[in-house]
């Protein structure tokens, strides 16, 4: 019995570099199978996104050429 301690939500992945150069549903995937909890926005780099942070959203910034993920996508 745990007492006192912090909350299984410290110990969910927050940031995925290893999608990097991975295609955005791949991505996508790799991001729901580790957190179900969030919801993924696919952009371009480059892209105008609404400020603001959510502990539920996942941005995936992919290259406009080639279509592959360009930035560590990171939860907020």
């Amino acid at each position: 019995m745990a007492v006192g301690g912090a909350g299984a939500s410290d110990h969910l992945k927050s940031s995925w570099p290893e999608v990097v150069g991975w295609d955005g549903i791949t991505a996508s995937l790799k991001i729901k199978a580790d957190r179900t909890d969030v919801y993924i926005e696919l952009h371009f780099v480059g892209d105008n996104v609404a400020p603001g942070e959510d502990d539920h959203r996942v941005r995936l910034f992919g290259d406009r050429v080639t279509g592959l993920v360009a930035h560590t996508p990171v939860v907020g």
